[in-house]
């Protein structure tokens, strides 16, 4: 296998380049420097699992670039839903599509052992599965109960000495009822922050008026939910987007997540996806308040 450093970011930058999901393109770029490092200790081609694999753009793509050192027989992609494992067979052929729910003991029990396992954009989809007809909204202490378990569940599957590779969205840290005051530039920008707060689903989303029709007051937590998904507004995606909170965890809550199950923090990073175009959209008008890093990618050794 190749080793030059710049040779891996010319097949990366060529390779990623439609991919306009950047969380995927974050954990791509992390996961490969991560097997060939891992492809020079291990005496074995590494098996790798992901757990949420969709259509397989993540795990497939990984496989694709490092054949050499990696399994593609022995490695798994698990998705609940059939047209994405359907579509993952034939896009990556060779590579082993389950189709099921990843947060079951029994599924993950039946696979084996892996030397990296990855999650991305995953664990917020068990955190809002947990939406309690009741409250209207997520049940906050029950759904994170669940992330835990299933991420318990996911650690078990990583072989002595191997990896997890996490990305998700990030809740900000403090309070998540402070208020926000934001200004909208244009009506344009108002009436697509209103259909947001119409059409999400995960939570209620509540905002205070003002004198100026364009300027709003609302909580942390939704603004971050707003900066975070009104992206998919008026796209195909918008069906499942507005029924997920990428939002579940603080970076406090993340740590205690991993040092529960005794992971190594090797790599601990803060993202923020999509600040330019928010510049162009809303102005936040709370002193000392800034666009919050949305996501995070860890990277963790058993």
């Amino acid at each position: 296998m190749l080793k030059n450093n710049s040779f891996w970011d010319f097949y990366w930058e060529t390779r990623l380049q439609p991919m306009e999901n950047l969380g995927k393109r974050a954990a791509i770029l992390s996961a490969s420097r991560l097997i060939r490092s891992l492809s020079e200790q291990k005496p074995h081609p590494l098996r790798l699992l992901e757990l949420g694999c969709g259509e397989g753009q993540v795990i497939g793509t990984l496989l694709d670039a490092h054949s050499q050192v990696c399994s593609i027989r022995e490695s798994v992609g698990v998705d609940y839903n059939p047209v994405s494992i359907t579509n993952c067979r034939r896009d990556f052929p060779g590579m082993t599509c389950v189709q099921g729910d990843f947060t079951k003991a029994e599924l993950l029990n039946s696979l084996g052992k892996f030397d990296l396992v990855i999650l991305v954009n995953a664990l917020h989809e068990v955190f809002s599965d947990s939406f309690s007809p009741e409250l209207g909204e997520v049940d906050v202490p029950v759904a994170k109960q669940n992330v835990e378990t299933a991420f318990a569940r996911a650690v078990n599957c990583i072989s002595p000495g191997g990896w997890v590779v996490l990305f998700d969205g990030l809740e900000p840290s403090g309070d998540p009822n402070r208020n926000v005051s934001v200004r909208f530039y244009d009506e344009r920008g108002f009436l697509n922050f209103n259909s947001f707060v119409q059409q999400y689903h995960p939570f209620k989303i509540t905002y205070g008026k003002t004198s100026d029709p364009f300027v709003v007051t609302l909580s942390q937590r939704d603004f971050t939910r707003y900066i975070t998904k009104s992206i998919f507004l008026g796209k195909q995606l918008w069906k499942t987007e507005q029924l997920e909170s990428y939002q579940y965890f603080t970076e406090e809550e993340f740590d205690k997540l991993f040092s529960l199950q005794e992971l190594k923090i090797k790599e601990f990073r803060k993202l923020t996806m999509n600040e330019g175009k928010w510049h162009d959209v809303v102005e936040i008008l709370t002193p000392e308040y800034t666009f919050p890093d949305e996501h995070i990618l860890i990277l963790a050794q058993k």
